[in-house]
């Protein structure tokens, strides 16, 4: 295994580490305020459609299926964090919006959120942060592209990268 090919199997492995890790540990910050990642992230959601959006809009959004999200929307409305009511001219779809209890909510895990992030990037210049910010975009969107080369037994690395494992 070339040098390159070694780096790139351990960035992956990390990468899907700290993904655990900070979704584990952004559980248990937020259980502390009574509420889980999956229950958090309607709300955010929520905070960018001030008219509010269907179940199915914000299960899209999501990327969640339609019954897993109305669980979460259960907890919300029985919390007075987000509110339901029939969207006029469709009696089939309802709209959710946040409401001020949700922003708050909200708010308060959002702070809770930014104050770990700092602990967690202490001693990181914007220069770092930026590099693993473009890193991870690139990493993001390739993985999100089609395998077609990966199932290809012939197909070749980018030249570019050919000649960075020599």
């Amino acid at each position: 295994m070339s040098q390159r090919s070694l780096t790139q199997l351990l960035i992956s492995q990390k990468t899907a580490l700290v993904a655990r890790r900070f979704t584990a540990r952004a559980a248990r910050l937020f259980k502390s305020a009574g509420y889980t990642n999956a229950q958090r992230a309607p709300l955010r959601v929520l905070k960018t459609a001030p008219d509010g959006m269907t179940q199915a809009e914000l299960a899209a959004s999501l990327q969640i299926s339609e019954p897993t999200l109305s669980r979460r929307v259960a907890r919300l409305l029985a919390d007075g964090l987000i509110s339901k009511q029939r969207r006029p001219g469709d009696g089939r779809a309802n709209t959710i919006k946040l409401e001020p209890r949700g922003y708050q909510a909200l708010e308060q895990s959002e702070a809770m959120a930014a104050r770990d992030r700092d602990i967690l990037f202490q001693g990181l210049s914007q220069e770092e942060l930026d590099i693993a910010l473009k890193v991870l975009s690139l990493l993001a969107a390739r993985i999100a592209a089609p395998l077609n080369g990966a199932l290809n037994e012939d197909a070749q690395p980018d030249k570019e990268d050919a000649d960075a494992d020599a």
